[in-house]
């Protein structure tokens, strides 16, 4: 498996929708500092606001200087002088307690949200995944999610991971590439709800546990019933009665790799399989041997096959032409079903 350290390199970060992105981010952020520091603001204003127009009531005072009075008096810092009366002498002593303790809590909680971004915390990200929207969430960052946000970082879609084992070998490699990959169970509700999964615009569960896959699938369809969800199972019967129920595309991973064995033992070089209308399809390299000299057309048309590329002395060139004829030594990468693929290489053979 190639690993990659870096962002893909083909990016242009100083085109336009970079600039937008970067502006979303930067909103984003600020509205998650806002809500995470919301309860400290309501009672520091609570305070500076009703705090003063009390004072201004009983102290007869101008409402801007009682305001003002209230906010330095948060401070230690007393603007205005001592009062005769009971209750606001009591205010004298508990305003400065309930401000300087809002306070506290926010310049705490503020300085480590900044230690988290310089050492990439959990807290960090669990900011940068709420800043996502129209993103994919991936659930489980093995050695198959890992190639899945690999094709997805390719494709330049947005992607937040959920990762149960902290010390897996992709998390921070993924983190240091931009990732945000939070920690945790992906079929608890709260993962889903700090990887944004309401703004998310589908969810990939690629775990190796078909339990857990399937239970965070139908957590998030409770969280967003329109979401499109994807699932990655081993049980192939476990994964035909899911996708009827519960119209959720399914990969069924003994399905997909069982052909892949079958290929490494019969020597046939393989690129690539995937499932359409029901059937395996084979993308796999051909050595022309025994074949009749006969064109690209006349051998998709007699075998049923699609050739896509057609090699020429270790050399492609380029997309197949349907009229170019097919010699001995030659290198055709043919798409095809695992019986039409077979009936081809045993005329192949001769």
């Amino acid at each position: 498996m190639k690993m990659v350290g870096k962002a893909p390199a083909n990016i242009d970060y100083n085109s336009p929708d970079m600039s937008v992105r970067a502006l979303r981010k930067l909103l984003g952020r600020m509205r998650y500092i806002v809500r995470e520091f919301r309860w400290p603001l309501v009672v520091f204003g609570f305070l500076v606001i009703f705090g003063g127009a009390l004072f201004s009531r009983t102290m007869a005072l101008p409402y801007g200087k009682a305001c003002f009075g209230v906010f330095m008096l948060i401070f230690v810092q007393p603007s205005l002088d001592f009062p005769d009366t009971w209750y606001n002498q009591a205010l004298f002593f508990l305003i400065p307690i309930v401000g300087l303790g809002a306070v506290a809590d926010s310049v705490v909680r503020l300085g480590y949200l900044i230690f988290s971004s310089k050492r990439k915390l959990q807290e960090w990200w669990i900011m940068e995944a709420s800043t996502y929207r129209n993103h994919i969430v991936l659930c489980g960052l093995g050695r198959v999610g890992y190639r899945i946000v690999e094709e997805l970082l390719a494709a330049k879609e947005a992607v937040v991971a959920i990762e149960k084992d902290g010390d897996s070998m992709f998390v921070e490699e993924m983190q240091d590439r931009g990732v945000p990959v939070l920690i945790g169970e992906a079929r608890l509700k709260k993962n889903l709800l700090l990887a944004n999964i309401q703004e998310a615009r589908a969810i990939i569960l690629a775990t190796n546990d078909d339990l857990a896959n399937l239970d965070a699938a139908l957590t998030a369809r409770d969280l967003r019933p329109d979401i499109k969800v994807v699932l990655r199972l081993f049980d192939d019967t476990l994964a035909t009665k899911v996708a009827a129920q519960f119209q959720m595309p399914v990969i069924s991973t003994s399905q997909v790799s069982a052909p892949a064995f079958v290929a490494a033992v019969t020597g046939r070089s393989v690129h690539q399989y995937f499932q359409m209308d029901g059937q395996t399809i084979h993308l796999a390299d051909l050595r022309i041997h025994r074949l009749p000299v006969r064109t690209v057309s006349s051998l998709q048309k007699e075998f049923g096959v699609s050739v896509v590329l057609h090699k020429r002395n270790g050399a492609a060139t380029g997309m197949a032409d349907p009229d170019s004829t097919i010699q001995s030594g030659d290198i055709l990468v043919v798409a095809a079903s695992a019986d039409r693929m077979r009936t081809l290489e045993e005329a192949n053979r001769g």
